[in-house]
């Protein structure tokens, strides 16, 4: 057999690509220290910096020459830092902030992406390795850092709300179910666009406990929360549900328990919107955002990202009618409308 002809270029791109993770931890420590919030009301100094974060002032400056090396914060000809656009992605506690999820991503989810060829090779879940426990009951033991990923999804879900929402026409709906509805971001932007509508977020207890803290001042006669387990049972004779990013974190018999449940509480010609992202049938050897997905569902959960053809397995398995696929405008939210017909 030949040798490949030798690239240098291309050794250099997959040097880059395995030492990607150094930017990340990078963004991690810089989202700990509080950098952004820090900087929100003016330039400061390195030293001002330092001080204000209890940190070494020579290996605070290694941190922040690196991250404003890839544009984030900037660093001034009199070496003070100060925030830009990019760098305000990472503030606290504002719509879309990114931070949650680099806290995430980069704390308890990391040791799992250790352990992703124990998951390959066993067909396990490496964050159930790595942590001994589920990652649902992960977040049951720790609150906190449950309360910092439900930020992290409003965080993403912010990002694509907006999509949905001009994709898709909720106006005909009276009544709407958000299954596994979380902080309630879906809901309340949707009944936004639906003054009229009245919803429910159901979701766990621990989560629906947070949420109910949430729901806009001009939504609280609309908008009520039910805590239980979509593995039971879920609200019944709602016109539309509704499940966003929740499909993909089960594998396909878990899948279908929870379909089953949401067409059993249907009426006869109720719609469902199950908004995930769909990997094309024929998208091989081609980029789509879902496919990188999909690792990340497989280090985490026993679900995985699929195509329609796998969608549709599940929809037919749980007694339900497949009718449309409407694209958005991100592959990681198209959303997949069925009806119950029998």
């Amino acid at each position: 057999m030949k040798n490949l002809p030798r690239k240098p270029e291309l050794s250099f791109k997959m040097y880059e690509l395995i030492s990607g993770y150094w930017v990340a931890a990078c963004i991690r420590s810089v989202a700990q220290l509080d950098i952004a919030d820090k900087l929100l009301n003016g330039a400061k100094t390195l030293s001002e910096l330092a001080k204000e974060t209890d940190s070494d002032e020579k290996s605070l400056y290694r941190l922040l020459r690196a991250v404003t090396s890839v544009g984030i914060f900037e660093e001034r000809e009199d070496g003070a830092f100060e925030l830009n656009d990019f760098g305000s992605t990472l503030l606290t506690e504002v719509p879309g902030s990114v931070k949650p999820w680099a806290l995430a991503n980069l704390g308890e989810h990391y040791p799992a992406f250790g352990e992703l060829t124990y998951g390959v090779k066993t067909g396990k879940v490496p964050f159930e390795y790595a942590h001994g426990a589920s990652v649902w009951d992960y977040y049951k033991q720790n609150p906190e850092a449950g309360v910092n990923l439900s930020k992290a999804m409003a965080g993403m879900s912010g990002a694509v709300l907006k999509t949905i929402i001009d994709t898709y026409d909720f106006s005909p709906y009276k009544t709407l179910v958000d299954i596994g509805g979380g902080n309630g971001a879906m809901m309340f932007a949707v009944l936004s666009a639906t003054p009229e509508s009245t919803g429910i977020v159901f979701d766990e207890p621990y989560v629906i406990e947070q949420t109910a803290q949430h729901i806009p001042e001009d939504m609280k006669g609309r908008c009520t929360v039910l805590g239980g387990s979509f593995f039971e049972e879920v609200p019944a004779g709602a016109d539309l549900y509704m499940t966003k990013w929740v499909i993909h974190d089960w594998n396909d018999d878990e899948s279908i328990k929870i379909l089953k449940n949401i067409q059993k509480a249907m009426p006869l010609g109720g719609k469902l919107l199950i908004i995930d992202s769909v990997i094309p049938d024929d998208s091989r050897n081609t980029p789509h955002a879902g496919k990188l997905l999909d690792i990340n569902i497989m280090a985490m959960t026993t679900g995985k990202e699929r195509t329609l053809s796998e969608f549709k397995f599940l929809l037919e398995s749980a007694g339900l009618t497949f009718k449309n696929l409407i694209q958005t405008a991100t592959e990681i939210s198209s959303i997949i409308e069925c009806e119950k017909l029998i």
